[in-house]
């Protein structure tokens, strides 16, 4: 049983000094961030300039990410250093107004008051409910107000849904990752006051709730789970954490959005008294074991413990992998556990080896191509009348050449990007600067060969195209195996290849 402590009484408590110092820093830190957001933005004015003034056209598309990623930070941690300064002054106008309200309690009969400004409430041993005060008032409108800013930041630096991204609509996938920037500040802001701060202000967005309603809410939603995650529908985290489990392990979560459920700010609130921090994704696999968000919290987080292989050791303990397909199912079909297993067994071996397979040793050459055939038995239908959309990155292939992304003595990115039914191109992108784009049309040949015939390819330098021709060629690939989000073909050379969510 969870343990909830005071919500806001201490800070009537609190010493001059101790409210002083966090009003001055909250005011030195907007302070920075605002030299961050101008040093950035300045960053990015000038090279603006110099690529528009420049005689070719050659400014580079989309702008460099590092300052755009400082700016975005920069801002979060502007909303915190406000709220902090907000914080501090109104703690130091109820720190000088705590003595006046308190009254001496020690006598027989009088009753104690106990002063809970930030609370919104004065509760009295009779149980009635002051009339929120006015400088609670304003501190909620504070918060109120950081919040709109917030989630105007949010839609500002969120990505445009498209193709190549996979329809993803949130702010930037690559800050998930476990080494970036935002990662990094997100670390040091998961304990101390920081963590304090970011609890304030989640509980002051939530208002006043029934605590026990919303404890109920949680404990139902995570008992009757096997993996339940509580998740931002805008989250670049959440959606790291959930493509692990959902793809890697054929795990059928279940989500409740916060930023999308009506009691969402609650649950979010309640969360962080639970588990000391407020960030999502929370991750469960029962009531008694927090996996933790993405990249950290409880035993590591999602994306954590997947890296150190400790992730399906777990989820099969708790009984998520267990039981597969029932027991009639494989008469209809593969055991979908197994299928996952061989596919992430094949993906595994394919991040084994160099980037696109380049140079990948005979011996890890075969036993990809091991794992390929174990999991081509389980392709369901008619792999080559599969229907074909979005965005697919190359994982590895045994083809020489450009087609594994090879230009001169770099190897770049590789991507297949469905058009419609017919058209998709290949396309091999070297640091951002050089992409060549092989646009090519394919026909279906019977259930599991297609023919596919080239057609143009172009060649691009920071965005801007500089050169086309017309090709003539053709040739016949067999798809072994194709389902929502992993292909393995033969042209004659192997291809694995993911669709990118």
């Amino acid at each position: 049983m969870a343990i909830t402590p005071p919500r806001y009484g201490r800070c009537a408590k609190w010493p001059m000094s101790h409210a002083k110092a966090i009003e001055k820093a909250g005011l030195l830190g907007v302070a920075t961030t605002a030299a961050l957001v101008v040093s950035s933005t300045s960053w990015r004015g000038v090279a603006d300039f110099v690529f528009a003034g420049s005689a070719a056209p050659l400014r580079p598309a989309p702008a460099p990410a590092a300052p755009l990623e400082v700016a975005a930070i920069a801002s979060n941690i502007g909303s915190v250093c406000g709220m902090a300064a907000v914080t501090g002054m109104a703690a130091s106008a109820i720190v000088a107004s705590s003595a006046r309200r308190r009254l001496p309690g020690a006598t027989a009969g009088r009753r104690r008051i106990r002063v809970a400004v930030l609370a919104g409430e004065d509760r009295r041993s009779t149980g009635a409910v002051a009339e929120r005060p006015l400088l609670d008032q304003i501190v909620t409108g504070a918060v109120r107000a950081i919040e709109v800013a917030e989630l105007k930041r949010v839609e500002a630096q969120s990505e445009a849904p498209s193709e190549a991204n996979g329809g993803w609509s949130g702010e930037p996938r690559e800050w998930a990752d476990a080494d970036s920037l935002t990662q990094r500040i997100s670390s040091v802001s998961q304990a101390g006051p920081l963590a304090q701060l970011k609890q304030f202000i989640a509980d002051r967005l939530a208002g006043d709730y029934d605590e026990q309603a919303i404890g109920a809410l949680i404990d139902s939603k995570i008992a009757s789970n096997r993996v339940m995650m509580f998740s931002f529908s805008s989250c670049p985290f959440c959606l790291r954490a959930k493509t692990l489990l959902q793809e890697e392990y054929g795990i059928e979560l279940e989500v409740y959005e916060c930023d999308l459920e009506p009691d969402g700010k609650a649950v979010r609130a309640e969360l962080g008294r639970r588990t000391g921090r407020t960030s999502m994704p929370s991750t469960w696999l029962g009531p008694d074991v927090l996996l933790g968000g993405c990249n950290d919290g409880g035993l590591g987080g999602v994306a954590t413990l997947h890296a150190e292989g400790a992730l399906e050791a777990l989820l099969a303990e708790r009984g998520a992998l267990s039981g597969g397909s029932p027991w009639w199912f494989p008469s209809f079909g593969p055991d979908l556990q197994e299928v996952s297993r061989q596919k992430r067994a094949l993906r595994t071996l394919c991040a084994d080896a160099p980037k696109n397979g380049v140079g990948t040793s005979e011996d890890l050459k075969d036993d990809i191509e091991n794992a390929a055939k174990a999991l081509e038995p389980s392709c369901q239908g008619q792999p080559a009348r599969a229907k074909l959309e979005g965005v697919w990155d190359l994982l590895y292939c045994t083809a020489p050449g450009g087609s594994n992304g090879k230009v001169g003595p770099f190897v770049g990115d590789v991507t297949q990007v469905f058009v419609d039914d017919e058209r998709f191109k290949n396309e091999v992108e070297v640091f951002g600067i050089l992409k060549l784009s092989l646009e090519a049309q394919r026909k279906i040949m019977d259930d599991y060969k297609i023919k596919v015939t080239f057609k143009q390819l172009a060649v691009s330098i920071f965005g801007t195209e500089v050169f086309r021709k017309d090709l003539k060629g053709a040739g016949v690939w067999k798809q072994r195996y194709v389902d929502e989000d992993l292909r393995v073909m033969d042209t004659p050379s192997l291809f694995v290849l993911r669709r990118r969510l």
